[in-house]
């Protein structure tokens, strides 16, 4: 399947929405997409996106090329691209997983081959099929006539740097062994033939790139936009490092891939691209990237990151070119993460007998908060399960990881409260992991790449009978105590008598140690503090700008807090100081010329 074959099935099920009048890739178009979900969007608890359609740009200003957005921005377009739910293949693979591991174990190997054969089968179709022609090849272009500025190449947010590929495939392979990575990271364009790559810790081409500086060579990179829409969804599968996301696509596809040669780097990219940029990236050159407004809603900062030299760009003649929009939640990565997660979960929980679930909230950026549930067979096994996720590929740049007993809702944050509010007792069940590394968009941390990590074990106990119980007691009468400290109910919201969110301009740190004390708010088990741009009333907001605002190390505090030999000790309410602060960025916004137009032309874009 080709990008323009996945639309026109889309437009024949009325799940596409073409735009014909002008508009403007600078800022318009992120808009009008922010609009949509914004306002279309469930925010009940549903994890799905009825109604939103796949969007086609045909006259973006300054290009002739159309653009295509929110390629799954409504989960059927999605199940589409898969053959099935992301909850069937996860557990489809889980089976195969836990059935091969069985047959192992009792020796029925060849019965176990026998019932899997139609799945297994697919595996010799996972190697891609080298053809020498490919429609991308029609228009090539190189040295002075390469221009960046032809494409319809967004800026998405008021504050960015310039304009990024946003939904480009980075295609690299190991300098060392060869292998291949496949990987979706943003581009800025630097200049008409320069392009910068954003390669965050934990990603194959970052690590590609690593190698060939410490070899002081180039990296050959090509760059696909357009292409297999399932393919696009596999460049963010965290497939162990040094699994080949083409031939995994290929395997879920059920058939070999076409794929063709590049004619200025030794690499191989799918031949039903629509867009493909050949180039290289030499070692110790870097140049200042960013800002841009990313996924955890906020813009990350600027850094000196690795140039891309472009040597060649080939198109179709009427080729289409695709981008994504992210920011403040939720944004069509929603769909794509959560995928991912019904994707891996089973297979999680087939290497990990204990763990019943587990989800990350895409209200926080996925990473900044994940909740496990756990079976415990002995006391604190939970804790081991929240260790071995912090050390699992890209599952290590989490920060917030809580546990809860088997039936808990994972997904469901109200109930993860309740469990925090019955069994969480801070001298036993709080871990804090100082000095670690983190997501390169978290800009929480002391420096880029760096940061601190926390456990909260909110299970109950294992066959401790003596142990003394997290559980809340009455709540105080605090309700009075708030509305004449904090100028009525719209500034604080406590969540099931357990979590208190106060929204303030004053110093947060200074307000959430003196709230941690307060004699009135001790039946409450953790107290946050946050700036006065998050809406307390919007359950999604309301985790995103608690949870992408603070760093463990720095930001948490307790009623008590001492030391034992050399470890520390915490007793009483805990606190949370996710205000913004000074050195952090600010978060996405709009700008309201923009809002206006947008608001101004809405019809006119047939909505």
């Amino acid at each position: 399947m080709n990008l323009p074959d996945y639309l026109k099935k889309l437009d024949k099920k009325g799940l596409l929405k073409k735009i014909s009048i002008p508009v403007d890739p600078e800022l318009e178009i992120t808009e009008i997409v922010n609009r949509l979900y914004q306002e279309n969007v469930n925010r009940e608890g549903s994890d799905r996106f009825p109604g939103l359609p796949v969007l086609l740009f045909e006259n973006v200003k300054g290009s002739t090329f159309p653009l295509a957005i929110n390629l799954f921005g409504g989960d059927v377009g999605l199940s589409e691209v898969l053959g099935q739910t992301p909850e069937q293949l996860g557990n489809k693979l889980s089976l195969l997983v836990q059935g091969g591991q069985e047959a192992l174990r009792t020796g029925k190997i060849l019965s176990w081959l026998w019932k899997e054969k139609n799945f297994l089968l697919q595996f010799p179709k996972s190697k891609p099929n080298l053809v020498n022609r490919a429609p991308f090849k029609e228009v090539r272009k190189r040295w002075n006539e390469i221009n960046l500025h032809e494409f319809p190449i967004l800026k998405c947010w008021p504050k960015d740097g310039g304009k990024f590929i946003t939904a480009g495939l980075s295609f690299t392979k190991s300098p060392k062994t060869g292998a291949k990575n496949i990987g979706i990271y943003r581009l800025q364009v630097l200049s008409s033939h320069e392009l910068l790559f954003h390669a965050q810790i934990q990603k194959g081409g970052g690590f590609h790139y690593l190698e060939a500086e410490e070899l002081n060579q180039p990296l050959e990179i090509a760059i696909v936009i357009g292409c297999d829409p399932l393919l696009w969804f596999g460049g963010v599968l965290p497939l162990p490092e040094g699994l080949d996301e083409l031939a995994f696509t290929s395997f879920l596809r059920g058939e070999s891939m076409a794929v063709t040669k590049c004619d200025t780097v030794d690499l191989e990219v799918p031949a039903n691209a629509e867009i493909v940029i050949e180039g290289v990236i030499h070692p110790k050159r870097r140049e200042l990237e960013g800002p841009f407004g990313d996924h955890f809603g906020h813009y990350s900062h600027a850094s000196p990151f690795p140039v891309i030299e472009i040597k060649q760009i080939s198109h179709k003649k009427e080729g289409l070119f695709h981008a994504a929009v992210v920011g403040k939640p939720p944004q069509e990565d929603k769909i794509m993460g959560e995928a991912v997660t019904k994707i891996f979960a089973p297979l999680l929980k087939a290497m990990r007998p204990e763990l019943v679930d587990v989800w990350p909230y895409y209200e926080a950026g996925f990473h900044n908060l994940i909740v496990a549930s756990v079976k415990q067979r002995y006391e604190k096994e939970g804790v081991k399960t929240a260790l071995s996720l912090l050390g699992d590929g890209q599952l290590s740049l989490s920060k917030c990881v809580i546990l809860v007993d088997p039936e808990v809702d994972v997904k469901n944050f109200n109930q993860v409260v309740q469990a925090i509010g019955k069994n969480f007792d801070p001298a036993e069940d709080f871990i804090l992991l100082p000095g670690t590394s983190q997501d390169t968009l978290d800009f929480t941390g002391p420096r880029l790449n760096s940061g601190s990590k926390m456990i909260v074990d909110a299970t109950g106990h294992f066959n401790v009978a003596d142990r003394h119980s997290g559980e809340s007691q009455n709540p105080d009468n605090h309700t009075s105590y708030l509305d004449s400290s904090f100028r009525g109910k719209d500034n604080w919201k406590v969540l099931e008598n357990t979590f208190l969110v106060i929204k303030t301009k004053e110093d947060g740190k200074k307000l959430v140690k003196e709230l941690v004390q307060n004699p009135q708010l001790q039946s409450l088990k953790i107290i946050a503090v946050v700036s006065e741009d998050v809406p307390l009333e919007d359950d999604v907001l309301l985790i995103w700008g608690i949870f992408t605002r603070f760093d463990c190390q720095r930001d948490i505090y307790f009623a008590e807090m001492d030391l034992q030999g050399a470890c520390p000790r915490y007793n009483g309410v805990m606190g949370i100081d996710a205000t913004w602060k000074k050195n952090y960025p600010p978060p996405v916004e709009m700008s309201s010329g923009i809002v206006e137009l947008v608001s101004k032309r809405w019809k006119g874009y047939g909505f």
